[in-house]
């Protein structure tokens, strides 16, 4: 693990973007294109690109001390059991290493527009339970460190991944998980910083296209976290089954609701400026057994 580095805050304001939803039909053809690929022996065109290109540039992950979950649980002050927050979980250079990964040629033709952001999708259908590829070069080193870190287990390691390209000041909407992604979430954050509410799971369908805003006419959320850059962020157990969500905006305000302002260093009425574009690596756990 590495040292907090210190922090940036300054003034900002809010704003908003139009709203684009998730393309689907362009993300299910994709799958099918790969599928075919592969029932018929030949190399799908953009993976094999893909593949090859982060070939070039390796990623090299320093070894990592097996750590405990305990030290870095968030929640617990909040009353929320399986919030855990581990700051500068990778170094500067290991952070440079995975977005050269993630922009690697040939990857382009990964992304989708989903509301406000762009996914790329590694693994299938988000929504299937069906794994159908390995992880990327960079994903894969990624989460190698985290399993060397003790964060996961051999039982529940992560098999599919979803990378998440934020330009401010793009959010997403307030949203469960559900059962297919079961126990537990992992998110490694890049380049940018946001804050992420949580609120009790009201039974509300999950919107996957970024239409609704978490605003100001939602309810007080139980908790929140400050995600900055290069942290990791798991969430199991109970708040797994909480709603989450990241505000529109270009600068959050830590409130007394952040389970974390300490160790993130900030501290309540800090304004914590966004930057231009934030990633979030996503890993999660598809399929049972």
């Amino acid at each position: 693990l590495y040292s907090p580095l210190a922090s940036s805050l300054r003034g900002g304001r809010a704003s908003k973007v139009r709203d684009m939803p998730v393309d689907m039909k362009a993300l299910l053809a994709r799958e099918r294109e790969r599928r075919r690929a592969a029932a018929s022996g030949q190399p799908d065109a953009a993976a094999t690109t893909s593949s090859s290109a982060a070939a070039t540039a390796p990623v090299v992950m320093a070894p990592r001390r097996k750590i405990s979950l305990r030290d870095f649980d968030v929640g617990e002050r909040a009353g929320v059991r399986g919030l855990h927050y581990v700051p500068d979980f990778i170094s500067p250079d290991e952070e440079r290493a995975i977005l050269a990964g993630i922009h690697a040629p040939g990857t382009e033709s990964r992304w989708v527009r989903s509301g406000r952001r762009r996914v790329a999708n590694y693994g299938g259908v988000p929504s299937s339970s069906e794994v159908t590829e390995p992880p990327p070069p960079f994903a894969a080193a990624l989460l190698e460190a985290i399993a060397a870190a003790g964060i996961v287990d051999e039982r529940t390691a992560p098999n599919h991944v979803l990378v998440n390209e934020y330009v401010a000041p793009a959010g997403i909407s307030p949203h469960n998980d559900g059962d297919v992604y079961a126990p537990h979430v992992a998110i490694v954050t890049l380049k940018g910083a946001a804050l992420m509410d949580f609120w009790p799971n009201d039974g509300s369908v999950t919107v996957d296209d970024d239409r609704h805003d978490c605003d100001e006419r939602d309810p007080t959320p139980i908790a929140q976290v400050l995600l900055r850059p290069r942290s990791l962020l798991l969430y199991t157990g109970d708040a797994y089954g909480l709603r989450h969500g990241i505000r529109h905006r270009d600068v959050d305000a830590v409130t007394d609701r952040c389970v974390n302002a300490k160790v993130a260093g900030a501290d309540v009425g800090d304004e914590v400026e966004r930057g231009r574009v934030r990633y979030s690596v996503v890993f999660v756990r598809k399929g049972r057994g």
